[in-house]
């Protein structure tokens, strides 16, 4: 696994990279294979590039799986993505050395399967103490939804006065973890499609045209390359 500009990268990481992980039954049908080989096949470059990002000593990766508006998918296609998702949540819990954090609304539009959501209790739990990495897991996440329950869990917390800044971010599903610093999506597509929408206020977004199946750690090199050349003020 290679990347360019090492020194720097390695010097000084971004502290969280987040992917938006795009393109998989794209993949799989100019592949000519099953949707269900391109999710296995993107749930293998899931675990490189949450690996990858640990050797360079990233704090946070967090990779945006599927939104909660995916489980409005057939039901054989639904069924197929828990299978992959639950094999993907054990597999982290295995090698991960941080805590594995699940961003998700499970009491969403669309409901997530009973053993998908065991899986996910099963590997915050097992993981939680664990002083690594965190890798979060964006599974039926909606931004709109995780801004919405922050801005209320902040006004019942507090007496609000309009005067000081209400502490939205103590009530994010990313609670505790720094705002991503750059998010990377693949598949061509140019949005963020709900992903860490508060959060992303200051980071660098990076588009890549490669389906995600397709993704390397030298892509990977490559986006913090582009990201280390921005010039960030935060306004100042």
């Amino acid at each position: 696994m290679t990347i360019t500009n090492t020194d720097s990268i390695l010097a000084a990481p971004p502290r969280h990279v987040a992917f938006i992980a795009d393109g998989n039954r794209r993949w799989a049908a100019s592949h000519g294979t099953t949707v269900e080989q391109g999710f296995h096949q993107g749930a293998a470059v899931v675990h490189q590039v949450l690996e990858h990002c640990r050797a360079i000593g990233v704090e946070v990766a967090s990779v945006f799986l599927m939104s909660d508006r995916n489980f409005g998918r057939s039901e054989a296609e639904v069924e197929a993505l828990a299978d992959v998702l639950v094999d993907l949540l054990d597999t982290e819990v295995a090698t991960s050395t941080g805590p594995v954090r699940v961003l998700t609304q499970c009491s969403g539009t669309y409901p997530i399967p009973a053993r998908l959501l065991t899986a996910i209790e099963r590997a915050e739990a097992s993981t939680a103490d664990r002083r690594g990495m965190t890798a979060c897991l964006g599974i039926g996440y909606d931004g709109r939804a995780d801004i919405r329950q922050a801005v209320v869990g902040a006004l019942t917390a507090v007496d609000y006065d309009e005067r000081q800044e209400l502490p939205v971010h103590d009530f994010l599903s990313t609670c505790g973890l720094p705002d991503p610093d750059l998010i990377i999506r693949t598949s061509g597509e140019r949005r963020l499609s709900g992903f860490l929408l508060y959060q992303a206020a200051d980071a660098t977004l990076c588009f890549e045209d490669r389906y995600w199946p397709d993704y390397t750690p030298e892509s990977l090199g490559q986006s913090l390359a582009e990201h280390f050349k921005q010039h960030r003020t935060f306004g100042r």
